[in-house]
């Protein structure tokens, strides 16, 4: 079943405004998701005939082995007099999971990045092959802890339509909240690295108390700090059914709006933190669409492409959200679209709560919706804290996972982050990598 916002068209081309965003394969056939970033479309596609180097490249952790280093390298020779590699990492201060890079370069200045990933994959997608999309919903929403909400939402959405299953609208709404909180504290975690690399130590654990804060709220409301168990396969497991409730959240969240504007607006004042910033890690407009970057770092590059306005589930569809975007194409520009993206969270948030449908919680077990299976696949894609997050899947005939891919927004940003890096001095690095939200888990899933 294909939502509207779809296309289906098997002869496009990748180039220019139209991405691959990722392939996967269902039943033998290899079918590509693409990304058309001018007229706003999904296109769900054959895998068109020319693909470039880069793009094979954000595939190869599919099928790699759990704990096989893979470089993330396109190949181009780099030689010269006093040319040499260095590694940095799988372990290392500064990065704080098993992961690293190899850095080309003649001194200070860098030639060439390639990151090394696939250090702790899990292998997820494999694992949940014959479970239960209820326990396999256990293992996906761990993936990366702290996109918790996204996967799960993400995974439950296509399980959901693959079944054809009724689910109730305040459980849409409550997910999309959920997935507003934990936009805002990953922003805050982000803005708060910044800080540290800026070695701006007060404004450091100021940014993390407010992380802090959020954290606490998800856990008052939700059960869990990082959201696990909220998402159930036809509903969630807590809802915000009444009026006092919805309105002591959002206060608390707006407060906490307010605080960090006014810790953003000392920073901006700030020269020595303008300047690590402004001019550092630059990724051009076309550089991100050839590279096939997403979320804040495509929107720092001047993309206008948000899964909340371009591939809206309920309910994105019924509410405005505010596409931030920069044209610094810069660590400044990618931080300053956080930082707007965190009021716009508040601002949705409060209509989210405001409108939240009062329906009941779904008791509807996946075993009974055998009349409505759907026999394709089905997929999703949501807004990820950073970027672009891509599931598909297809169940068999008893209902169990028989394919399962993921394609999450971190793998589609390292090369991007990686042509940000040329020509940068190393002491460049922690910022540009901070301003990326890049994370190993979300890429070595």
């Amino acid at each position: 079943m294909i939502p509207k916002f779809v296309n289906e068209d098997r002869t496009s081309q990748v180039g220019g405004p139209i991405q691959l965003s990722t392939i996967f394969e269902i039943e033998g056939k290899s079918l590509a998701i693409l990304t058309d970033t001018i007229n706003n479309k999904t296109i769900l596609s054959d895998v068109p005939s020319v693909l470039g180097e880069e793009a094979g490249l954000l595939l190869r952790g599919q099928s790699a082995e759990p704990g096989k280093q893979i470089d993330l390298d396109t190949r181009t020779r780099v030689e010269g007099y006093g040319v040499f590699t260095f590694p940095y990492g799988p372990v290392t201060s500064g990065i704080s999971e098993a992961g690293g890079f190899k850095f080309v370069t003649y001194g200070e200045r860098v030639i060439k990045v390639i990151p090394m990933i696939n250090f702790k994959k899990r292998g997820i997608e494999s694992r949940v092959v014959g479970m239960n999309p209820s326990d396999a919903l256990l293992l996906v929403e761990r993936s990366a802890g702290n996109f918790s909400a996204s996967y799960s939402t993400c995974f439950a959405t296509a399980v959901e339509d693959a079944l054809g299953m009724e689910v109730p609208q305040s459980a849409k709404w409550t997910r999309a909240v959920a997935m507003e909180l934990e936009r805002i504290y990953n922003h805050l975690h982000v803005f708060s690295r910044e800080s540290e690399a800026a070695t701006q130590n007060v404004a450091t654990y100021q940014t993390s108390s407010l992380k802090e804060r959020v954290l606490r709220l998800n856990s008052k409301y939700f059960g869990h700090r990082y959201l696990f168990g909220l998402n159930k396969i036809g509903g969630v497991s807590y809802l915000l059914s009444s009026a006092e409730q919805r309105g002591d959240l959002f206060r608390s969240i707006s407060s906490i709006c307010k605080e960090f504007s006014e810790l953003v607006d000392y920073f901006l004042s700030s020269r020595i933190f303008l300047d690590r910033l402004q001019n550092t890690a630059r990724l051009t407009k076309e550089d991100a669409l050839g590279l096939g970057a997403v979320g804040p770092v495509a929107r720092g590059s001047g993309i206008d492409w948000d899964d909340r306005a371009t591939f809206p589930i309920e309910p994105y569809g019924d509410i405005f959200v505010n596409i931030e975007k920069e044209d610094g194409s810069d660590t400044m520009a990618r931080i300053m679209v956080r930082i707007k993206e965190i009021a716009t969270s508040t601002t949705v948030l409060q209509e989210l709560l405001d409108k939240m449908p009062s329906d009941q919680l779904s008791t509807t077990q996946t075993s009974q919706n055998h009349s409505r299976f759907n026999p394709d696949f089905a997929f999703c894609r949501v807004e990820s804290p950073s970027g672009d997050l891509i599931q598909a899947l297809k169940l068999d005939e008893a209902m169990k996972i028989k394919t399962l891919h993921i394609r999450p927004a971190s793998l589609a940003n390292w090369l991007s982050f990686s042509k940000s890096l040329e020509g940068n001095v190393f002491t460049d690095f922690q910022f540009a990598f901070e301003s990326f939200g890049l994370t190993y888990a979300d890429s070595d899933r």
